[in-house]
């Protein structure tokens, strides 16, 4: 599969984000770092592996996408902290059509962005740890 972005950002689907206003501000900070054109798709999963909100394409499982994320993100934390290297920051899983970054946002999610293998990563990944404290600073209710 090689990862397309097809025009303007998709309306994202948010499974569940709670209340209203919060699904806004979510689809707001989703929409915000959508506007990055190296960026190809987004998704809020639960650190449990659960989707809150994604505008993945329509051949990526929300689902499986979230579990998996929950999977890296729960052994790559289990490295850092074996290594002795402190707190887990983000996983990079870099393939031949395009990077998968995993990133905590807060305690309890995590953003994940899909992004083409061209990307000017400096870029990418100061809006993404952008995007992962607003998610945070949203669904903490702050």
């Amino acid at each position: 599969m090689t990862l397309e972005r097809a025009g303007e950002p998709a309306q994202p689907n948010i499974a569940d984000a709670g209340p209203m206003e919060v699904r806004a501000k979510i689809q707001l900070a989703m929409n915000d770092l959508r506007r990055l054109s190296d960026i190809v798709a987004i998704a809020i999963a639960r650190r449990d592996g659960l989707i809150i909100a994604h505008d993945l394409p329509r051949d990526v499982d929300p689902k499986r996408t979230a579990a998996m994320t929950a999977a890296i993100v729960g052994t790559s934390e289990m490295a850092a902290r074996e290594l002795g290297h402190g707190k887990f920051l983000q996983a990079i899983v870099d393939s031949e059509f395009g990077k998968m970054l995993s990133t905590g946002a807060g305690e309890e999610a995590l953003l994940v962005t899909l992004v083409r293998p061209e990307a000017n990563m400096g870029l990418v990944l100061l809006g993404v740890e952008r995007a992962a404290h607003r998610i945070a600073t949203i669904l903490a209710g702050e």
